[in-house]
């Protein structure tokens, strides 16, 4: 069969099913579940799930530690479906439950997409701004929503199936109405009011998907339902619900799950429990009649019901349903309470069709159960079009959604850029990691290094002083040119300017005030608008140390401050250095665009600040351009291809592209000490430099503690070497897996990563309004 049109996960589908008479009509069904979530039964999404890739996310409630957990998000689509089909049974209509529940949804997916974003999303905040949306639903004008925006946002609002002004319990609507007046968010520990019906209980639900903490979701869950609940028997079993549903999207029985729930909430012990023993109890194939379940109107009383039902009937989703919504008490919440616990359990597929193809909005709660699953598995979508799906609040355009619209970045519109911003700070990282290890050889010979360190040469830190990790002057400069792209997006966000390489030749200066020099020998020409050194970085005191820096880059700096030569351009070069010096500062041009071509000439246009040699400028080209690729997780072999393909165009390039083609075809094993010096250099220009870190990264094939040693040990400067090294290494695998022991001994390690995730932060999706004057825009 040709697989040419197959997708990444196609291609392992057949990979793990190979039958060659039945792969059409396999990828047939696959595809049809893709379309249609709601056929999919429960081994089909684990294996899907397992099939995907581990992202090493932090854990929610459907990503572990180890990935996703199995199932997990067609169970979650079984909960939505077989809440409103419930609801739908009981009442005839998708009533206001049901609608209810998607827009908390919808806030928690909008609180959690801005936590990943800015660091701060709070799921209550997220909710209650959802329920202002509902209540426009409920036939309420948005202007007396509470609402600045001309309209809500998010496309739930538009569904018009969810619009209906019929309530068969008011206390949710006068609850969210009592905010929307003025009224302080209700919480358990200060109640809006004492209702203790059960119309809030479905949402606890959904708490078990913001966290993999049963004790966090537990808790959460009843915030949920506080907000319009304030009676304890109102809002404590939709904490049992959260913390039952969590141990249902673990794949646990219902029986067990259902007393991990209860185990939370001491006062409901009895009346749960006593349900519990009861459905456990029921015969086979006999259901619970009107005789058994009482009147009971309570959140407590419905959440016991649907318990009942759901242990009675587990294997019967139609006869719960039915039993559920034929009681006098608060049927519409029982039967969606127990349609929620056997979805969860079971999966879409255990609904009957005949029940699902009554349910009018079925593709809206697919469309949000998917998104669920995509914001809460360990691969969520952080593109620019997924921030805008889900914006953060109800204003029409955000800041940082206009003030972005006009550029893309490189990472602009990334999939899945939690990713991404972990290889950035891999990066960063790797080259501190990098240089640290290497600087204290950096002019040693092999001989040496053999004689002070051992047959293997050196493979730790050297223990010379605490931290063992000492920044060296590239990184101290990579830091420092970090900011300087950081801030200049900042004025571009503005319109202040379209071009970094002021910022970067500022951001210079205040790393050469560092170096012991007065602010005012250093400014130069920055002194009029900066009458200090301004900006965060700078105020790092621990920076003020001189490790070494290369004479070239002390030189043109100084000259400039002196205003004895203007900024150095790739066509006028201020010296003539092929030094390895320029090279490191050229990663955060990775940041800068998506275009790689954009990313090379700003790698070279920064090297040129100091450096005037084709072989320094092009070599800081090509490293920028590397990090860009690996950013988006294309391989590295692919990512040499792509830069020996930029290079070939530009005049002088010959000894830079010889050296990188050499470090990839030496790579299909570790050349000794000796054969690496031969064939790849002495790192005594940018191209060697570049050449031996790349061939280290290479042979590697992502395993840190391999590439740093076979970077640093051979004759000449080790510091840079290993610094490049690191930075691809890490660049390919992410921050997440440098081991711990690197970065616990790395001199300035939290500035380290403040500074990195600041940067992708600010050219994420959605960048902070203002960063004050963190990181001023000059």
């Amino acid at each position: 069969m040709d697989t040419s049109g197959l997708d990444e996960e196609e291609r392992a589908l057949l990979a793990a099913c190979r039958r060659d008479p039945v792969e059409r009509r396999l990828l047939a069904v696959w595809r049809g579940w893709e379309h249609r979530p709601s056929s999919r039964p429960l081994w089909a999404a684990e294996l899907q799930q397992r099939l995907a890739v581990d992202s090493g996310a932090p854990a929610t409630g459907l990503a572990g530690r180890n990935g996703a957990l199995p199932g997990a998000s067609a169970r979650v689509l079984g909960m939505l479906l077989g809440g409103a089909v419930g609801e739908l049974t009981a009442l005839g209509r998708v009533g206001q439950r049901t609608g209810a529940l998607l827009f908390v949804l919808e806030g928690l997916i909008r609180a959690h997409t801005q936590l990943r974003s800015t660091g701060s999303g709070e799921p209550t905040s997220g909710a209650q701004a959802a329920l202002r949306r509902w209540l426009h639903t409920r036939g309420v004008p948005w202007r007396d929503c509470g609402g600045d925006s001309p309209r809500p946002s998010g496309f739930l609002a538009a569904e018009r199936g969810l619009h209906d002004q019929v309530s068969d319990e008011p206390t949710m609507l006068t609850a969210v109405a009592k905010v929307v007046a003025g009224h302080p968010q209700g919480t358990r520990q200060h109640p809006i009011n004492g209702s203790d019906t059960a119309t809030a209980v479905p949402l606890g639900a959904l708490a078990a998907l913001w966290s993999g903490d049963p004790g966090a979701v537990f808790a959460l869950g009843g915030d949920l339902a506080a907000l319009t609940h304030g009676h304890p028997h109102g809002h404590s079993p939709a904490s049992v619900l959260g913390a039952t549903t969590l141990w249902l999207l673990r794949g646990n029985d219902l029986e067990t799950a259902l007393r991990q729930g209860i185990s939370g909430w001491q006062p409901g012990r009895t009346t749960l429990g006593d349900a519990l023993r009861l459905g456990l109890l029921s015969p086979a194939g006999s259901r619970p009649g009107l005789e058994h379940l009482g009147t009971c109107r309570s959140g407590l009383g419905a959440l016991a019901v649907a318990a009942r039902v759901a242990l009675a009937c587990d294997d019967d989703f139609g006869a719960a349903i039915a039993s559920a919504a034929e009681h006098d008490g608060d049927a519409a919440s029982a039967a969606m309470l127990c349609g929620q616990l056997l979805g969860a359990l079971h999966g879409p597929t255990a609904i009957p069709a005949e029940l699902l193809e009554r349910l009018p909005i079925i593709d809206v709660v697919e469309r949000l159960g998917r998104d669920a699953a995509t914001e809460f598995g360990p691969e969520p979508d952080e593109s620019a079009a997924w921030e805008n799906h889900y914006p953060a609040d109800d204003s029409t355009a955000t800041a940082s959604t206009a003030s972005t619209s006009d550029h893309r970045t490189g990472l602009s519109d990334v999939p899945r850029l939690a990713a991404s911003r972990d290889r950035f700070l891999g990066a960063v990282l790797g080259c501190a990691v990098g240089e640290a290890m290497g600087m204290p050889i950096a002019s040693d010979n092999w001989d040496e290094i053999r004689a002070r360190h051992g047959a293997d040469g050196l493979t730790e830190y050297v223990p010379a002083g605490h931290p063992s990790g000492r920044l060296g002057s590239d990184t101290q400069l990579l830091l420092f040119s970090v900011e300087g792209v950081l801030r200049a997006n900042i004025a571009r966000r503005t319109g202040d300017t379209d071009d970094p390489i002021r910022h970067l030749q500022h951001a210079y200066q205040r790393w050469l005030h560092t170096q012991h020099l007065s602010w005012p020998r250093a400014a130069g020409e920055f002194l009029d608008r900066a009458p200090e050194p301004d900006g965060w970085l700078v105020q790092q005191r621990a920076l003020f140390q001189t490790r070494n820096p290369g004479r070239t880059m002390m030189r043109t700096l100084i000259a400039f401050a002196k205003g004895q030569q203007p900024m150095g351009t790739p066509d006028q070069p201020v010296s003539d250095s092929a030094g390895s010096s320029a090279i490191m500062r050229a990663i955060p041009a990775a940041l800068w665009s998506d275009d790689p071509s954009e990313v090379f000439a700003l790698g070279m246009r920064s090297a040129a600040l100091t450096h005037g040699h084709p072989t320094a400028l092009l070599s800081a080209g090509a490293l920028g351009f590397l990090v860009s690729r690996l950013l988006i997780g294309e391989p590295l072999a692919d990512a040499v291809t792509g830069v020996l393909a930029q290079l070939a165009p530009h005049s002088g390039h010959d000894e830079v592209t010889r050296r990188l083609t050499a470090a990839r075809d030496l790579a299909g094993g570790r050349l000794a000490p000796e054969e690496l010096e031969r064939e790849l250099g002495t790192a005594g220009t940018a191209a060697e430099a570049l050449a031996i870190g790349l061939h280290a990264a290479l042979v590697a094939e992502g395993d840190f503690d391999a590439a740093l040693p076979i970077a640093a040990n051979h004759s000449g400067n080790s510091a840079t070497t290993t610094a490049v090294a690191g930075a691809l290494t890490a660049a390919i695998t992410g921050a997440s897996k440098i081991p711990q022991r690197w970065t616990a001994e790395l001199e300035l390690h939290d500035v380290i990563e403040q500074l990195a995730r600041d940067a992708v932060q600010e050219f994420g999706p959605r960048p902070p309004a203002s960063w004050n004057t963190r990181y001023p825009a000059t």
